[in-house]
């Protein structure tokens, strides 16, 4: 027995020791990294994402003057318990290899401190353009048009649906609703077809409110709702439609006529959803700005005939409802004497003050909210009386200051519209090389020049990245 108790006294002594030394070690040495955690997608997607970075101890407060990031990336800190969080004000960079240095990370209970250190990378989301066939004077002999899924940082291109006579389309989610062009049997009047594609390009038709032709599809993502303007054709069965907004939902394929004040179907000239959220601010044909809740109180069904529904909410009168803000909150709108942003939230109206050029006569008009912060880009055009000549350009405006992001490399070029990536770091610019050889494409509803194409340029840097022969980017 000897030999086994001296065989155990030497083990657990040994154990002991052992321990001994870790605890040592643990009081001796300051917070260490036990967790990282952070979504790449969002990061990328969103304002005010983060990063969260768990440690083995309780922690003394960590201040923004202890954190480097690089590549540089404007942040925000905050301390809870035995983690701190690391949030992005700003989207960050896609396709990045970002890292994280933290100096003098002290815990509470031992005044040690350590340096923690993180490495993560983002990823980009796709983005989705449509590539149509050569116009025919047949639409049924017209070939298949295309909806194209890529990135900004590769070439490569997937074929995401095909069919003829795309029209338009929306992004939701992973799928897309899709609406099509076709002829009403036994006329010359064209109708459209609705389908919700999923991701394997599985097509579903969805209900339209009858014959005629969709206008602004759009869609509210993470609401589960689609909304269009839809005008009935001329000899269409059943109630007659003229521009009215309509809600569908994604849940019961049922659409739904929106009501105006008095409680009938409202007919509007432009609409769209606040960003985020299922609520929907639309136009008047007498320039009344309505905000509308097209859900019940209890977030349920889209808008019906019943008084519990909230009526819509007027905003005032404008001649143009502009852009969106990513925030959810505000607007941009314009009138004859200028243009303004709305804060919904706090029923605040701030004017939009252009950057005068000498000798010309500026005219502005869409604009693109930024993710982060309060700035924007904008479309620009100046007239200059003395020679008769327009110049278009994209212009940053932030901090009260701008800075031109793209200008049409020949004066032949034309800018027809752009959307910025979801974090703010490319534009994508929907160009006419030659608007003196353009010919259209014939299509009832988003015509489109044939030679459409689409620049995606660096905001930061304005280097054209990539181009291609579509239009319509969206991206997912």
């Amino acid at each position: 027995m000897r030999p086994f108790r001296r065989s155990l006294w030497i083990l657990v002594g040994g154990l002991v020791a052992s321990c001994a030394a870790l605890v040592a070690v643990n009081l001796l040495s300051g917070p260490r990294l036990t967790a990282v955690d952070v979504d790449t997608t969002a990061v990328v997607s969103a304002a005010n994402a983060r990063l969260v970075l768990a440690t083995n101890r309780q922690l003394v407060e960590v201040t923004p003057e202890q954190i480097s990031i690089e590549p540089a990336a404007t942040f925000q800190v905050t301390t809870s318990a035995n983690s701190f969080v690391i949030s992005f004000p700003q989207p960050l960079a896609y396709n990045t290899d970002y890292s994280v240095s933290v100096r003098g990370v002290t815990g509470t209970a031992v005044d040690r401190n350590s340096i923690i250190t993180a490495e993560f990378s983002t990823s980009e989301p796709s983005l989705y353009y449509l590539s149509r066939a050569a116009p025919s004077t047949d639409a049924g002999a017209r070939a298949a048009d295309r909806i194209l899924r890529t990135t900004t940082g590769s070439a490569d291109t997937a074929v995401a649906f095909t069919t003829p006579n795309i029209q338009q389309f929306v992004p939701i989610g992973s799928e897309l609703a899709v609406a099509t062009v076709t002829s009403v049997q036994g006329s010359s009047e064209l109708t459209n077809a609705l389908y919700r594609v999923d991701a394997d390009g599985t097509a579903e038709a969805l209900n339209l409110p009858g014959v005629g032709l969709v206008h602004d599809l759009q869609a509210a993502p993470g609401q589960s709702l689609l909304g269009f303007r839809f005008t009935s054709a001329a000899d269409a069965a059943g109630p007659h439609y003229e521009n009215v907004l309509f809600v569908l939902d994604l849940r019961t394929n049922a659409a739904t006529a929106v009501q105006d004040l008095a409680g009938n179907p409202l007919s509007v000239t432009i609409w769209g959803f606040m960003a985020g959220r299922a609520d929907i601010v639309a136009r008047q044909y007498d320039s009344t700005l309505l905000l509308i809740n097209p859900l019940d109180q209890s977030g349920g069904n889209p808008l019906e005939n019943e008084p519990e529904f909230d009526p819509p909410v007027p905003l005032g009168q404008f001649a143009n409802l502009t852009a969106f803000a990513p925030d959810g909150v505000r607007i941009a709108v314009s009138d004859r004497d200028g243009q303004y942003v709305l804060d919904l939230s706090q029923g605040t109206e701030s004017p939009i003050v252009p950057q005068s050029v000498a000798g010309t006569t500026q005219y502005t008009a869409e604009l693109r909210f930024l993710a982060g912060g309060d700035g924007y880009v904008q479309r620009v055009a100046e007239f200059n009386a003395a020679t008769g000549s327009v110049r278009q350009y994209l212009s940053l405006v932030q901090g009260g200051e701008a800075r031109t992001v793209y200008a049409p490399v020949s004066a032949d070029e034309t800018i027809v519209g752009f959307e910025l990536s979801p974090n703010d770091q490319f534009l994508a610019v929907q160009i006419v090389p030659n608007r003196d050889t353009e010919l259209f494409d014939g299509y009832p509803v988003n015509a489109q020049a044939t030679e459409a194409t689409t620049l995606f340029v660096n905001v930061a840097t304005g280097d054209v990245r990539r181009s291609v022969l579509g239009f319509d980017a969206t991206w997912q």
